[in-house]
């Protein structure tokens, strides 16, 4: 009984953190564009800097290879900053940057 109430206050305190909404991942298929990347981590890791070994291509596979090994897993995007200056105030935002083919 305790996890319930627990998530409920938690969805409580949730909805009340924040006017701008929540945010959400979105992955777009269609070209690629903003699809995440998934790599296990190397063994034994180095001072906190991350290091990636085998990428997969999907993140269920990547969950499975990371339960087997007792190692973690890196979901990676990559971001391009962009600014519209073309109004009084600029807006700046960011653009996905289609991922190169993959090699080997």
């Amino acid at each position: 009984m305790a996890v319930t109430d627990a998530v409920g206050q938690d969805k409580d305190s949730q909805t009340s953190r924040s006017s701008r909404g929540a945010r959400k991942q979105r992955i777009e298929l269609g070209n690629g564009a903003e699809m995440p990347r998934f790599f296990l981590a190397q063994p034994g890791g180095s001072n906190g800097v991350p290091g990636f070994s085998k990428e997969f291509p999907g993140e269920s596979e990547a969950i499975v290879e990371s339960l087997k090994s007792g190692l973690s897993y890196y979901v990676v995007s990559e971001w391009r900053g962009i600014a519209d200056l073309s109004g009084k105030r600029p807006q700046l935002g960011r653009e996905a940057v289609r991922s190169a083919p993959k090699t080997g």
